[in-house]
């Protein structure tokens, strides 16, 4: 049975929606979330941002894409939030873009979200947070973080005799 525009915002428009039902929806609610982001209303953008995230697949990953530009912060921010759903087949350069983000929130997502991806092409990004984001508090998160990402080099020993 085809998902209806009407299922999807039926979920949508809770006060705290069950993200889980997104999840049973599956990727046929994919082109109905892309129409509420599309549309302008931010909060539920946003809903519909974080529970394409949880469906996953390629065209959540358009989705996460395009929201990543998004003129609202709140849903640039469900786009960082929501990476750590994809694990591994988050774009790195999604995160990336999200770390350098202007608004400090989508920061504070974005440095989560590489906190618990744990990647090495994040760690250049999060040591320039620590030691240059405006925000104090992302300095000081990023501080935290930086440890996440150290590459054990392999210490060279003298060859025996």
């Amino acid at each position: 049975m085809p998902i209806t525009m009407q299922q999807v915002l039926a979920e949508i428009d809770r006060e705290e929606p069950n993200y889980a039902a997104f999840t049973k929806l599956g990727a046929d609610a994919l082109p109905h979330l892309q129409m509420i982001v599309d549309a302008h209303d931010p909060l539920r953008s946003a809903k519909a941002t974080y529970a394409a995230s949880l469906i996953g697949g390629s065209d959540a990953l358009k989705l996460l894409q395009a929201a990543s530009d998004h003129h609202e912060p709140q849903v640039r921010i469900a786009v960082a939030h929501g990476l750590q759903n994809l694990a591994d087949a988050a774009p790195s350069e999604l995160v990336l873009k999200a770390l350098g983000d202007a608004h400090p929130g989508v920061r504070k997502l974005a440095l989560r979200t590489a906190g618990q991806l744990k990647r090495a092409e994040f760690a250049a990004r999060v040591t320039e947070m620590k030691a240059s984001d405006p925000a104090e508090h992302l300095r000081s998160a990023a501080d935290v973080a930086t440890g996440l990402f150290k590459v054990k080099v392999p210490v060279k020993t003298a060859p025996k005799k």
